[in-house]
């Protein structure tokens, strides 16, 4: 169990008997769960079950309520997988329950669930016109299009998608194709996002797509039409045997092989990946995060 940036606050006891349940493969299931003893064997409640139930049951708002702890968590589960490699699953803890099936008011056990990070695919867009969201500039909206006045102010851009095929039309070998795609898609994402410090989410990012030193993917077409990037790009990976999905990348991991990250300073045509004119100012390289990073992994399906 690790802290909002992925660094490790402890190691959690072993999992009850069917005690993790994760997806085998992409969009198998939104959640990974692990059940856990609430009790250690010395009779005291674990750390975990303080940091996420116990230490917020005496915290009541003046609507009587109780009130909901602002810290986020993260969960990551490793197991030895069918062909000796480490599994990895996890992401942001999202709810954590107790079980106490005698209700005696001291729970046996408890479970904790975190968001799957392989559903980056079905929450980001397959941006149409990545330059467009990268020129998009935030302005002061005080009024709706009838002008009736907002109760308070909102900070809005305009954003231009491509309304053309031929601008959208995305052809080439699959896995880059779909890595492209991804990780354009996830900076203009991010470009548009920003901490309430107003530091922007491009320039410390917490998604990366990997891209493998070999494609032997076959050639496809597809069309970026701003609609979720898993509804764009799921149909034609499938035909063309590659498999989406998303790992958790922890620090001291072995670095991954992707393009240099954008930042909010560069312009349009820096953050193109595959630009129509010139050479791409994008590198591929070995790198290492200092956080915990999502990576989104487009992989080739074995042939035996």
């Amino acid at each position: 169990m690790g802290d909002a940036d992925g660094n490790p606050l402890m190691t959690l006891p072993d999992a009850t008997t069917d005690g993790v349940t994760a997806p085998e493969q992409w969009m198998d299931s939104p959640d990974v769960s692990f059940t856990m003893p609430v009790m250690t064997p010395a009779g005291e409640q674990q750390r975990a079950y303080q940091l996420l139930i116990a230490n917020e049951l005496d915290h009541i708002d003046a609507s009587g309520r109780l009130e909901v702890n602002p810290t986020l968590y993260t969960l990551l589960a490793a197991w030895r997988g069918k062909d000796g490699g480490i599994v990895r699953r996890g992401g942001v803890i999202i709810t954590a329950s107790a079980e106490d099936p005698d209700n005696d008011g001291l729970p046996q056990t408890m479970t904790i669930s975190a968001l799957n990070a392989a559903d980056v695919w079905n929450t980001i867009f397959a941006v149409s016109w990545p330059a467009a969201w990268w020129a998009a500039k935030p302005y002061e909206k005080t009024t709706d299009e009838s002008q009736l006045k907002y109760s308070r102010a909102w900070s809005m851009a305009r954003v231009e998608l491509a309304g053309q095929a031929m601008f959208r039309w995305k052809e080439g070998k699959a896995g880059f194709v779909i890595r492209r795609l991804a990780q354009e898609s996830l900076d203009a994402m991010m470009m548009t996002q920003a901490d309430p410090d107003g530091t922007r989410w491009v320039d410390d990012p917490f998604h990366v797509v990997e891209v493998p030193e070999v494609d032997n993917t076959p050639v496809i077409s597809l069309d970026a039409a701003d609609g979720s990037l898993w509804d764009t790009v799921a149909a034609q990976a499938r035909n063309a045997g590659v498999i989406l999905g998303a790992r958790v990348w922890w620090p001291g991991d072995k670095p991954v092989r992707c393009w240099n990250q954008a930042t909010s300073s560069m312009t349009p045509q820096q953050v193109d990946i595959s630009p129509s004119q010139g050479a791409s100012q994008r590198t591929l390289a070995y790198r290492a995060f200092p956080h915990a990073m999502i990576v989104l992994t487009v992989k080739e399906v074995a042939h035996v």
